[in-house]
């Protein structure tokens, strides 16, 4: 009887350890595909970061195009073709600027496209006194758009800037000079990727080198130090209660401002979602990776809905503001700063929630103040 007793005790043992097996089995089944990380990352690579860069230097190219047109003859034909491809291209950055991994962080892309305030005083000693050195770090902040934007719209007479002027010939020099060193590092950028592109799809680890690491690390970064504070917290003085409007992006075509800051938003949505850099289809991103992994928010939301649904909820009021940003930072500010802590609450489920579920870490240091 205790042997036909015993038989029996370990036959549902065995049974319960079948049934337990057979569902760990089928759990896995399911659920491993969707966590795959190599699709995501070549959703990225393929339909995204490479035809980012290629249009990116396409719009290069013409600004470039442009420039040396208007600086054969400088006029107001000439001149408003280059307004017009300008702010093609710095539109056009608005979407690239969120991919400065890889390629692009090795040559500091954004050092010598779009860093700002432009500093005036360098843009000026620079023409005035010749000999500089677009490559040296002191050199950053009188560069890339932001330069641009001074030579072409920081004077009352353009077009006299570049034709009776004293330093006409020298500023024409300069604007090329800019304007070439740009196309030169993002040409270089997009031509490593050919090579990268296989390193970094390969890379489907969770360490500090796999791609997952890099490209949430630099979407992170871009959309807490460059759009959070760079277009929107440092100009209204979020941290500091003192609004400087001439931290502004593009300071010198305030109707510009509110454009790139738009676009930049729309970015930082659309990649967010695995969208490709058209905007035609979609792909694997982080918001299915994150729906994949199931993680919830205390109200118990996908975390993935309720990232989409805070980024969507700033880029709503983003758009809503209806008066440069340059002047709204003063005479609108309780409407800026409302935008700003829209912004500010997506932080921490982007580099709290989101990078945790990915098993992942920041590798780069928040010191901006903002």
């Amino acid at each position: 009887m205790r042997k036909t007793i015993f038989i029996a005790i370990i036959s549902l043992v065995l049974v319960g350890i079948s049934i337990v097996s057979c569902k760990k089995d089928k759990k896995e089944e399911v659920t491993a595909p969707s966590l795959d990380r190599a699709p995501m990352l070549a959703n990225y690579a393929d339909n995204y970061v490479i035809p980012a860069y290629k249009a990116m230097v396409t719009d290069l190219k013409s600004l470039q195009t442009a420039t040396n047109t208007f600086v054969a003859a400088p006029d107001a034909a000439t001149l408003a073709s280059l307004h017009t491809a300008f702010e093609k291209a710095y539109i056009t950055w608005q979407k690239v600027d969120v991919i400065g991994f890889g390629p692009a962080e090795d040559v500091s892309l954004r050092m010598y496209v779009n860093t700002y305030p432009v500093t005036v005083t360098k843009v000026n000693s620079n023409i005035l006194n010749g000999g500089y050195d677009l490559e040296q770090f002191g050199n950053k902040d009188a560069q890339g758009f932001p330069a641009i934007d001074y030579l072409l719209n920081g004077n009352a007479n353009t077009i006299d800037m570049f034709t009776t002027d004293a330093q006409a010939t020298a500023r024409k020099q300069y604007l090329q000079a800019v304007v070439n060193k740009m196309l030169q590092k993002t040409d270089g950028v997009s031509n490593a990727w050919t090579s990268y592109r296989g390193t970094f799809v390969g890379a489907t680890g969770t360490d500090v080198n796999g791609g997952l690491s890099e490209i949430t690390n630099a979407y992170v970064l871009y959309y807490e130090r460059y759009l959070r504070s760079g277009k929107v917290g440092l100009p209204v003085g979020a941290m500091t209660g003192v609004a400087k409007p001439e931290l502004t992006e593009a300071y010198y075509t305030p109707s510009l401002t509110n454009a790139l800051a738009q676009q930049a938003m729309a970015t930082a949505i659309a990649f967010y979602e695995g969208k490709s850099f058209d905007g035609t289809t979609s792909g694997a991103g982080m918001k299915s990776y994150l729906q994949a992994i199931g993680t919830k928010d205390a109200n118990g939301t996908p975390m993935a809905d309720a990232i989409l649904a805070k980024l969507q909820q700033a880029e709503t009021k983003l758009k809503a503001l209806n008066t440069p940003m340059k002047d709204a930072v003063q005479t609108k500010r309780p409407e800026v700063l409302a935008i700003y802590d829209d912004m500010q609450q997506c932080v921490p489920l982007l580099k709290v929630d989101m990078v945790s579920a990915f098993g992942i870490s920041i590798t780069y240091t928040d010191n901006d103040g903002d």
